[in-house]
């Protein structure tokens, strides 16, 4: 009977928990957005354009695409391409990451990527950067991207939510 009521008394907390931070998704942005800028203060970013340059400078280094396998549909096709899930960043990147490979990280807009750098960072990756804007930047930059169907190079995109 004292397990049933310990159980009880649990999953009331748990759900009064749920209920109170449901009902402020504000303080939820707010918490999001100045963890972002602390990230974004402790890493390097670096534009599309020095991406770009970097590859057409023939430098090697690993395109990390930290985006979700259902996001991939498009990918930045320059450098070493690597795809690590953000979520199974800290349980892959040994095995297939070194700590002294150089690595732009990138995501859908760059805050993912802002993150995962800050981690790889943290995780002793020192030459880790984020790509500012991620592929989306990529794209409004007018670079091309890699798809099933080949190359596609975007005229005068912009992204819209």
């Amino acid at each position: 009977m004292n397990r049933i009521l310990i159980v009880a008394a649990a999953l009331t907390a748990m759900l009064l928990s749920v209920t109170a931070h449901a009902s402020a998704p504000e303080n939820l942005v707010k918490t999001r957005e100045a963890k972002l800028a602390e990230a974004r203060k402790s890493i390097k970013e670096v534009s599309p354009a020095e991406v770009a340059e970097m590859s057409a400078k023939g430098e090697a280094f690993i395109m990390l695409d930290i985006r979700e396998p259902e996001e991939q549909g498009m990918v930045i096709a320059v450098g070493t391409l690597k795809k690590i899930p953000r979520g199974l960043l800290e349980w892959v990147a040994g095995g297939q990451l070194n700590s002294d490979d150089k690595i732009v990280v990138y995501c859908k807009t760059g805050a993912r990527g802002a993150f995962a750098t800050h981690l790889l960072n943290e995780l002793g990756y020192r030459n880790a950067v984020n790509m500012k804007g991620g592929i989306v930047g990529w794209l409004e930059a007018g670079y091309g991207v890699q798809t099933y169907i080949g190359e596609i190079k975007p005229l005068d995109y912009r992204f819209s939510n």
